[in-house]
């Protein structure tokens, strides 16, 4: 009970107050900075300390005070440099705090080290001097190594942000070109077999329902996207009847960390069914296989097609529109991750297709 009556003798509001002082010095830069150099005066005097050497323990810790002054010294010029547009520093005042930062040092090391300023001043000049210089080149490195990191970052940022941004614009053209290809179908046999339309319907709108509900994330389980190319096979069954000869081997479980792309493979099995179904012959047919072996996703699809159509050699079709996009979305994502070959033998279209699994 006193605990929670008086907070003060808590541990545990301790260790919040603590984090909060934490927190709070992590967000203030000023703060930020005085705790690093108490930090590397206080370790630094603590070693003098530890070493024996009780008598230089105060002129080590104003040593490490004059090796930071002039490191912070050499950031700002390295700051000031690089926003020159917003800070003008003439060259005579630079110079004028560096000389004033060395002959202060050289008169302080030679109090301090051999307590006679006029005699020993020139000697501490010798060498104070390149070690100014050396920690206000020091001082400069670090302003322009952290600008560059600073801007590599930014513009690595804004990449992935067009990037994210490229990814969501061709994902939500891929639902619309699906929907009208899809309804052309369900039009057609709507004409000739009305039978056959609730069914197709049924099975679009669980199609429908994943394309716009389940592809929010950039990789999704690769057994989500396989329950998805099932149902538009099936949905092929019930639209193309026994003129379908199908044949397929998708592996029923992945290993459950394996990810992918959603919306990827579903563009290549409608192009394969697509264009096996547009020609004169009175079979169409198709042959898919899926696997996963050694961390890459192995996928590859056959189907009949019409040596003469000029879907299959061209994107400024309307119909290649999908293969467009979906080549654009796999360089995004996957980069050099990924290997596409498309070929085709006499009547015979095939495309494979390998990903790395994510």
């Amino acid at each position: 009970m006193d605990c929670f009556e008086n907070g003060s003798d808590c541990p545990y509001l301790n260790m919040e107050q603590l984090e909060s002082f934490i927190g709070k010095v992590m967000a203030s830069r000023t703060l930020l900075h005085l705790s690093f150099c108490l930090a590397f005066v206080g370790v630094f005097s603590f070693a003098v300390i530890l070493s024996g050497n009780h008598d230089v323990a105060v002129a080590a810790m104003i040593s490490c005070l004059y090796i930071l002054t002039c490191t912070y010294v050499g950031r700002w010029y390295g700051k000031s440099w690089l926003n020159r547009s917003v800070v003008q520093v003439p060259l005579s005042k630079s110079i004028l705090i560096f000389l004033m930062i060395v002959l202060g040092g050289a008169a302080g090391a030679a109090f301090m080290f051999k307590g006679n300023v006029n005699r020993y001043f020139l000697q501490n000049l010798f060498i104070c001097f390149p070690i100014s210089l050396l920690f206000v080149f020091f001082g400069i490195a670090i302003a322009l190594a952290r600008h560059t990191l600073s801007t590599q970052v930014k513009e690595a940022k804004i990449a992935q942000e067009q990037r994210e941004s490229e990814l969501r614009l061709l994902l939500s053209q891929l639902s619309p070109h699906f929907l009208f290809n899809t309804l052309n179908n369900i039009y057609g046999i709507s004409l000739t077999q009305q039978q056959r339309v609730p069914t197709l319907l049924l099975k679009l709108s669980e199609l429908l329902r994943y394309s716009v509900y389940e592809t929010r994330e950039e990789f999704i389980p690769l057994e989500n996207e396989l329950l998805y190319l099932k149902n538009y096979i099936d949905f092929e069954k019930i639209q193309n009847g026994d003129r379908l000869v199908l044949e397929h081997t998708i592996e029923e479980k992945p290993r459950e960390k394996t990810r992918i792309a959603p919306m990827l493979l579903i563009v290549f099995v409608e192009n394969a069914f697509k264009h096996s179904k547009s020609t004169r012959n009175q079979k169409m047919s198709v042959f898919i296989t899926l696997a996963v072996q050694k961390g890459w996703i192995c996928f590859t699809i056959k189907n009949s097609f019409e040596p003469g159509q000029r879907q299959l050699t061209g994107f400024e079709e309307p119909s290649g529109i999908g293969l467009h996009h979906t080549l654009k979305r796999l360089d995004l994502i996957y980069g050099s991750d990924y290997l596409y070959k498309a070929t085709h033998d006499n009547d015979t279209y095939n495309v494979e297709l390998r990903l790395k699994a994510k």
